[in-house]
C-alpha cells in the first residue's frame, strides 16, 4: 500500500486541470520504483456502467489499483466493478493546488475506504457512504446478470 501511495502521490503532482482531465485513468503498480501508467481511452464509469463484469484495458503486470480523474471523490454505483477485480480504485477530484484522493478497495472480505490526500466535506463523506452502501445491492444484480447471461 505504501508504494501505491508514493505513485499516487507522484500523481498528484502532475495533476492537470481542465475538462479531458476528467476522463483521465492510469494504472498504479504495486511495486516500488514503477511508474503509472496512463490508460488512453479509458473511463471507469463508461466500463462499469455496462452490464455485466468490468472490462478492463491491458495493464501492466503487478497494477495494484486504478486512479482516475473525476469532478468529485464520491464514487460511482457501479465502481464496485473494479474492486471485484481485485483492484484498488483511487478517485482524484479538486485542483492542482489542492487535491483529494479516495482510495477504496476489499480488505479482509469488507469495504477499506481512506483518504489518502486533501479533505473531504460532511455531504461528500455521507455521499460516500451512501454509495458503498450500495455496492451490495450492485453485486447482487451483477450475480443475477451473469446466471442469465453465461460467459
Amino acid at each position: 500500500m505504501k508504494t501505491i501511495l508514493a505513485s499516487c502521490a507522484a500523481l498528484a503532482a502532475s495533476f492537470v486541470l481542465g475538462s479531458a482531465a476528467l476522463a483521465n485513468c492510469y494504472a498504479i503498480p504495486g511495486e516500488a520504483g514503477a511508474q503509472p501508467t496512463y490508460l488512453q481511452g479509458f473511463d471507469v464509469r463508461s466500463a462499469a456502467a455496462r452490464p455485466g463484469p468490468i472490462a478492463l484495458p491491458e495493464m501492466p503486470a503487478g497494477t495494484a489499483a486504478i486512479l482516475c480523474d473525476r469532478d468529485s471523490v464520491v464514487p460511482d454505483r457501479n465502481d464496485f466493478k473494479v474492486l471485484l477485480e481485485g483492484l484498488a480504485l483511487m478517485i482524484r477530484a479538486g485542483t492542482q493546488e489542492e487535491p483529494t484522493v479516495l482510495s477504496m478497495g476489499i480488505q479482509d472480505g469488507d469495504y477499506a475506504i481512506s483518504v489518502l490526500m486533501g479533505s473531504i466535506t460532511d455531504s461528500e463523506r455521507s455521499a460516500i457512504i451512501a454509495t458503498v452502501e450500495s455496492f451490495d445491492d450492485g453485486i447482487d444484480a451483477l450475480e443475477r446478470w451473469m446466471e442469465e447471461n453465461p460467459q
